[in-house]
């Protein structure tokens, strides 16, 4: 499609356009040979209505055209005038995704529902996730926070670089586990558990490194998600539980992560 002239001379209908600037147009029809006008429902019917009387050419009205602020992008346009709609379940700590609803605000954003909703398939739910996560973990609004929902531990042992008993290595390793589950695939695992136990994130990669093997085993790349709790690590956590630990045979994200069985 080749553009030969506009009426309207920039984004603000509110601007008029000079005799010479009409005169141009009226040029362009003749020399080009155009037959119809189109003319978009927002712009004022005025210069339109002249230039199909003047120029004795078919004029067609109605036609919606998304109209965009200066500086403001097709995307900042889109995100203003679509309802999005999502319907959330907290399971064990982690937000899942049960039904996305994408609908246009009819009254500012002319187009049909169904061409938006072809283009859900298509939506990147990663991203989606990390959108909710900070949404609902700002502390301004709901502050939620995935790790209340992790059987309640010290790990100042950790922030103060003392040396952590089995049982700390075993609740760090479950604690990874969780997070590995839990938290969106674009939020960084190492980081978001850095600032919760208060440490610098080189630290947790290197006290990563130190679980022993007999209670973790790490699977994948370590800046990759991946691994399981021994049943030993499974056993000491069990103990010190107590009464408690049925929340801990309950928790579907404690014990292992893979890649694989979650893709």
């Amino acid at each position: 499609v080749k553009v030969l002239t506009t009426i309207i001379p920039s984004l603000d209908s509110a601007n008029e356009i000079s005799p010479s600037q009409l005169v141009d147009v009226l040029e362009m029809i003749e020399h080009n040979n155009i037959k119809v006008l189109f003319v978009e429902s927002e712009a004022p019917s005025v210069y339109s209505e002249t230039i199909s009387s003047e120029a004795d050419i078919e004029l067609v009205t109605g036609l919606w055209v998304e109209t965009l602020k200066e500086n403001q992008s097709y995307k900042d346009f889109v995100l203003s005038n679509v309802e999005l709609i999502v319907e959330i379940e907290n399971y064990f700590g982690k937000i899942t995704i049960n039904k996305i609803e994408i609908s246009p605000i009819e009254s500012e954003f002319q187009i049909s529902k169904t061409s938006i909703e072809s283009h859900i398939p298509n939506l990147d739910i990663k991203l989606l996730d990390r959108y909710i996560y900070k949404i609902l973990s700002d502390k301004a609004g709901l502050a939620y926070s995935p790790y209340t929902y992790f059987p309640n531990y010290d790990f100042a042992v950790f922030e103060k670089g003392r040396r952590p008993s089995s049982l700390d290595w075993s609740m760090f390793a479950s604690l990874y586990v969780f997070s590995c589950n839990v938290l969106p695939q674009s939020i960084k695992v190492e980081l978001s558990l850095a600032k919760f136990l208060r440490i610098s994130e080189e630290n947790f990669k290197r006290f990563m490194k130190k679980i022993p093997q007999e209670l973790f085993r790490k699977s994948g790349h370590i800046d990759s998600r991946g691994g399981d709790i021994s049943l030993d690590a499974e056993n000491l956590i069990k103990q010190y539980l107590g009464e408690d630990q049925s929340a801990f045979e309950n928790n579907p994200f404690l014990k292992f992560y893979s890649e694989v069985d979650f893709a």
